[in-house]
This record gives structure tokens, C-alpha cells and sequence, in this order.
């Protein structure tokens, strides 16, 4: 489906002073949209923490396994469940979340998403709170053409989002520029996809997202496989022991380092030094 194609169809907008406390993981079977306008919140999605906080907009696509956490006393957020075709605008109640163990997929609206949004998005973008809350006070109100309207709204402030995160030639230079910052801090242990994200000003997601766009590999990604190209001429040019190679590409200790070496390169770095050895 292309974007031109979107016709959302909302089924949830509302705006939350509060969350519900959640220890497990749910699944949603409709599109998710939240906007943090005030407050503080953790995101838990694929085994990971994201940090998220004021104005910062979080798009989750059907089937998303997620849990967000209130982090703070003021908290201000717009909730939004939504089809991104009208095709199935019978549906018109919330079909919510469930935990993990009872999500049936046969339930998920069936549809070919976008590219764009086939993946989730977290992107810092102020301008998106007063149309989202004027869809979700209009959605509440249930005010005449609430539905039409609110789908004009809601395309909008989704094409918006894009905006903030796909212009191709900044995200380039930002993957560039992170691509530098790792080969000039690689032997800082402390190095990760957050560290960095936070030197550029950006949401860890975000960063990630970006590398993989624009190069193929996640951020992480980036950070080991420099360590290891670096750690591989080590082993050849030096004859320091692979606890102070380790300790030189930023591993914390040589154990992890072995192992991490042994998943890349498929042997151990003494059997690389040796097999690399003059007269061997």
C-alpha cells in the first residue's frame, strides 16, 4: 500500500492524565499511536528499554509487543488505536490489547502496511500535540463527521511524523557523522547505542533506525563490528595479550571479547593470530 492510500479509521483517541501500571508485555491488534506530552515514560519493546519524554511521539504497527511505564507524577499522554485503511471501519470499538499468551493473529485486521509503517517509530515531534488532541477531543465529543475529520487529522500528524524522521539527506549525514564519533570512541567501554545517541541529541531508536536505513546495520552493530576490525589488526600487528586487546577495543573483559570475536569471525583471536602468523 502506498501513502497516498492511507485513510485512517480510529477506533481509540483519548487523552490520559494517567496509565495503568503493567508488569507483563501485551499485543495490540490495530495500529498504536502515543503521544507523551508532558511527563516521563519507559517503552519495553523487543527485550530493550527506551526512555521516552516530553513530546515524544511513539508509532507501533499491529501485533507490536510492547509495555509503557509511567516514570513521573505529571504525565500527560494522547492514545490513539487505529486501522490505517478504512476497510474494516465496521470495527469500530477498541479491539485493545491482550498479553502475550492468549494473541490470536487470525483477530489483526489484514492489510499490506506501508513500508513506512511497518516498522515502529519514536520521534520527538512538538508540532504533532495540538491536531492529535483536537482529533482526540472531536473523537471524545463524537461531533459531527468526528470520524472523517478525525482520519484527516490523524494522516496528517502520521505523514508529519515521517517528515521528522525520513529526510534522507540529514539522516545520511547523521549516520555519517555517528559512523566517526564510533571509530574516535571505540576503545570507550562505556560506548552504546544511548551514549551516543545522546552526544547527537537524538533518541537511541531513533539513531539506530537511522544506521540501519542508511547503511544496512544497526547502530550496535556498528559499534562491534569496528571493534573487531580493529581488534583483528591488533592481533596481527601487535603482540599484546588479548586481555589488553580487549581491553583496547572497548570490550570489558577478554571472555566477552572471544566470545564476541568468535560470533564474527568464526575462531577464537589466538587461532586468528596464529593463522596469521609470518610463515604460516
Amino acid at each position: 500500500m502506498k501513502l497516498c492510500e492511507m485513510n485512517p479509521h480510529i477506533r481509540y483517541a483519548r487523552v490520559h492524565e494517567t496509565l495503568p501500571t503493567s508488569t507483563k508485555y501485551s499485543r495490540c491488534y490495530d495500529c498504536r499511536l502515543f503521544f507523551l506530552k508532558l511527563g516521563s515514560a519507559a517503552l519495553y519493546m523487543d527485550g530493550r528499554e527506551y526512555k521516552i519524554s516530553n513530546n515524544t511521539a511513539v508509532y507501533l504497527p499491529p501485533a507490536s509487543a510492547y509495555r509503557i511505564v509511567r516514570r513521573s507524577e505529571e504525565f500527560l499522554m494522547a492514545i490513539f488505536n487505529f486501522d490505517l485503511v478504512s476497510e474494516f471501519s465496521h470495527i469500530k470499538s477498541s479491539l485493545g490489547t491482550v498479553s502475550e499468551d492468549t494473541f490470536d493473529p487470525a483477530l489483526t485486521p489484514r492489510y499490506e502496511l506501508p513500508c513506512e509503517f511497518a516498522a515502529p517509530l519514536i520521534i520527538t515531534a512538538p508540532q504533532l500535540y495540538e491536531p492529535l488532541k483536537r482529533c482526540a477531543d472531536g473523537f471524545l465529543k463524537a461531533e459531527r463527521h468526528f470520524r472523517e475529520s478525525g482520519s484527516a487529522l490523524l494522516k496528517f500528524c502520521l505523514i508529519e511524523l515521517l517528515r521528522c524522521a525520513s529526510s534522507f539527506s540529514a539522516e545520511s549525514r547523521l549516520a555519517e557523522a555517528a559512523k566517526d564519533y564510533i571509530v574516535k570512541n571505540y576503545s570507550d567501554p562505556e560506548l552504546t547505542n544511548e551514549s551516543i545517541a545522546a552526544h547527537f541529541g537524538y533518541h537511541p531508536y531513533y539513531l539506530s533506525r537511522v544506521m540501519k536505513l542508511t547503511t544496512g546495520k544497526t547502530l550496535h552493530h556498528a559499534i562491534t563490528e569496528h571493534r573487531i576490525r580493529m581488534a583483528k589488526d591488533m592481533l596481527i600487528t601487535t603482540e599484546h595479550d588479548i586481555s589488553v586487546i580487549s581491553w583496547k577495543c572497548g570490550f570489558n573483559s577478554a571472555a566477552y571479547f572471544t566470545k564476541i570475536f568468535r560470533e564474527h569471525v568464526g575462531i577464537t583471536p589466538k587461532e586468528y593470530r596464529r593463522s596469521h602468523a609470518v610463515g604460516v
